[in-house]
């Protein structure tokens, strides 16, 4: 019995580091998560709508800049959530929301070729 515990106790510590060292989908802002999620949620399938995803956006970027957040981290934070976005269904429209607002934090997914 005892050496069944510890094949469970190492099994779950084990999976708990390889989850710990899998990288993050994308990367709010500590201390903004919530207004991170509320974009997210606003800019995907089901709930978003192009006005809400560029209120979300504005207050996220409002409240980075309000708290002196660092431009290359807010920029790094919404590079990934224009990623996560995307990757959830975000849809066209979206996309070129982010690319009218936030044109820096990159253009994704397959672009087409000017030739």
């Amino acid at each position: 019995m005892r050496n069944k515990l510890v094949s469970l106790v190492s099994i779950g510590a084990i999976a708990a580091l390889s989850f710990s060292a899998q990288p993050a989908l994308a990367a709010p802002v500590p201390g903004f998560e919530a207004l991170y999620d509320a974009v997210l949620t606003a800019c995907t399938p089901p709930l978003g709508t192009p006005a809400a995803c560029e209120a979300a956006i504005n207050a996220y970027s409002s409240a980075l800049v309000a708290a002196g957040v660092d431009p290359a981290v807010a920029l790094q934070s919404f590079t990934e959530l224009r990623a996560e976005v995307r990757d959830a269904g975000g849809g066209d429209v979206i996309e070129a929301l982010f690319e009218q607002l936030l044109p820096e934090s990159g253009a994704g997914g397959n672009q087409a070729s000017p030739t």
